[in-house]
């Protein structure tokens, strides 16, 4: 089996020969365009052809695939139209037609800002800058790991603010994917001579997308490699299929004298993305904080406000029971008079189950007392931050909790919670 995991000299419509069973995770590729670049082999696909013969190929192709992968992997076809003849030639779409009929369902069509080619272009059309990436899936239960490229570096600095407006992991990418195309002798410092070697960065996210560690990538056109180096960087098998021995000389060459040096290089990135779990649990820290500010705001509404409510705030460690909650959160309310607990229970159900609370993501755990010393014996932490009754980004001190008692009258939230943000930090 192991042999199998290499660049095959095969004919890409005799994957079926080389692959007997449904191995691959996901296939990503670049189809030879149609008939306007030579490859450099007499049974190349594209080069020559009638269009519908090259689609016709392209099904056979595709078929293949779909029979070696499994019912999770999707494939990534990157595609361009062309012109011909004085018009557009759709091909794209003529191609998403035509591996249908095979059973590959399109679940995405994401737009591949490439930015680095010729300056000009002929009279009655735009400057050509992108292409496009068409994903396919053969089920409804497909791979898709969207949390992984989450982008969280770049958020309006509301999120110190307005923590539930943002999903803790971060902004979801969209369908418009910036990536410049490396430029030719550049990639791989030589190795590379390829018509248009795709960019690193975009075949690293599609495999964060869509694979794990060991899991299979196949490119049934592999070129130079591309698809294939990355799979390796990121301590994936691969599978490819290419015609011309030149261009799997080429892959040899760059795998052999760049292998190690880019597996570095993303072991290292993966070291540093554990940013995105400390930016997660910064999210649900100032969730469960400003959740109690509001609940105070919510009770001095309708009355139900004790003149020295305090509540103390503790992220427990169990997953929420309740759908769509991201966290389980207990809040111990201090009041200093005594309450009708029925009515209380009552009213504070109905403010957690509608706005602004409901949008918290926060399963509360709520304990209510008018005596100090079973408030504070469910303060579990010797120290805590506090909190004031219109900020809670940033904490106004530290005490011993057996101070909370004293704590002047704007402290209303204590916690073990350490929160210090400079909203100007982020502008």
């Amino acid at each position: 089996m192991e042999k199998i995991y290499k660049v095959h000299n095969v004919d890409a419509r005799l994957i079926n020969s080389v692959i007997k069973e449904k191995l691959v995770d996901v296939t990503i590729t670049s189809p030879p365009y149609f008939d306007l670049k030579d490859y450099g082999s007499e049974q190349q696909i594209g080069f020559g052809q009638e269009y519908d013969e090259y689609l016709n190929d392209l099904k056979v192709v595709f078929k293949n695939v779909y029979d070696v992968t499994k019912d999770s992997g999707t494939l990534w076809v990157i595609i361009d139209a062309y012109r011909r003849d004085g018009e557009v030639v759709p091909l794209p779409f003529d191609f998403s037609n035509k591996i249908k009929e095979v059973g590959w369902k399109l679940q995405e069509i994401i737009i591949w800002k490439k930015d680095k080619t010729v300056p000009w272009a002929h009279k009655g059309q735009m400057r050509s800058i992108f292409e496009y990436i068409l994903v396919f899936s053969k089920s409804t239960e497909f791979n898709f790991f969207i949390d992984r490229v989450r982008d969280f570096t770049s958020l309006k600095k509301w999120w110190v603010k307005y923590p539930e407006r943002y999903n803790p992991k971060g902004k979801t990418p969209d369908a418009l994917w910036d990536f410049g195309i490396p430029v030719q002798g550049s990639w791989g410092n030589g190795y590379i001579d390829h018509f248009c070697p795709l960019p690193e960065e975009l075949i690293e996210q599609i495999l964060k997308i869509t694979t794990n560690e060991n899991d299979v990538v196949l490119d049934c056109f592999s070129g130079s490699g591309a698809v294939l180096s990355k799979a390796v960087n990121m301590n994936r098998k691969y599978i490819g299929f290419e015609l011309n021995p030149d261009y799997i000389e080429m892959f040899h060459n760059y795998l052999n004298n760049t292998g190690e040096v880019k597996r570095n290089d993303f072991l290292f990135e993966e070291q540093n993305t554990l940013d995105q779990d400390k930016f997660e649990k910064l999210i649900f820290e100032l969730r469960a904080l400003k959740y109690a500010r509001l609940l105070y705001n919510e009770l001095k509404k309708i009355g139900l406000l004790s003149e020295n409510l305090k509540i103390s705030v503790e992220i427990t460690n169990q997953k929420p029971v309740k759908k769509n909650a991201l966290l389980q959160v207990k809040y111990n309310i201090l009041f200093s008079e005594k309450y009708d607990e029925i009515k209380l229970n009552k009213e504070i159900i109905k403010l957690t189950l509608k706005q602004p609370l409901s949008k918290f993501g926060i399963e509360p755990i709520f304990y209510f007392t008018t005596l100090y010393d079973i408030f504070e014996s469910k303060v579990k932490q010797k120290f805590v931050y506090c909190y004031s009754n219109k900020v809670t980004h940033k904490f106004s001190s530290r005490i011993n909790k057996n101070e909370i008692n004293e704590s002047p009258k704007p402290i209303i939230i204590f916690s073990n919670i350490k929160v210090d943000l400079n909203e100007k930090d982020y502008e």
